[in-house]
C-alpha cells in the first residue's frame, strides 16, 4: 500500500537516510515502497534524552531510521532493564514496543517509546537528569 505524505512548506522529513526539505508551497508524494522514513517534528532531538525513557525513544528513533540497527537494538534492551527498575508498572509498554519490533513496526514502536516519554517527564520532570 502506498503511503502519500504531505509536506509543508519549509517542513523537512528524512527518507532512507536522505534529509529532503520543502523550499515551496505544501507538495504531497507517494511512497510506493517500504522505505525509513520520519518527519523532522516526529523526532526526538539529543538535547531532549535526559531520562531513561527519552534514551529509549531516541535509540527507537535510530531504529527507524537506520537500515541496519543491530546496536541500538542491543542498548535497548539495557534500557528496558533499567526503566523496569526506574517504573516496573510499564512493563506491558515495553513488552508492546518489542512485540512491535519482531513485527517490523519499528515506526509504532518509536510511537509508543515517545508516549514513555510523556509519562516519564511527567513524573520524574528534567531535575533527575541521568
Amino acid at each position: 500500500m502506498a503511503l502519500k505524505l504531505t509536506i509543508r512548506p519549509g517542513e523537512t522529513v528524512f527518507v532512507n537516510g536522505a534529509e529532503i526539505c520543502n523550499s515551496g508551497s505544501a507538495t504531497s508524494l507517494v511512497i510506493k515502497n517500504h522505505c525509513r522514513i520520519l518527519r523532522e517534528s516526529e523526532m526526538v532531538s539529543e538535547r531532549d534524552v535526559y531520562l531513561p525513557c527519552s534514551r529509549l525513544a531516541f535509540v527507537l528513533q535510530q531504529i527507524v531510521l537506520k537500515e541496519n540497527p543491530f546496536e541500538e537494538l542491543n542498548e535497548l534492551s539495557k534500557l528496558a532493564i533499567q526503566i523496569l527498575q526506574k517504573m516496573p508498572a510499564v512493563a506491558p509498554q515495553i513488552l508492546e514496543i518489542q512485540n512491535l519490533l519482531s513485527e517490523k513496526k519499528a515506526h509504532m514502536a518509536f510511537k509508543k517509546g515517545k508516549a514513555l516519554m510523556a509519562l516519564e517527564a511527567a513524573e520524574f520532570g528534567k531535575a533527575e537528569a541521568s
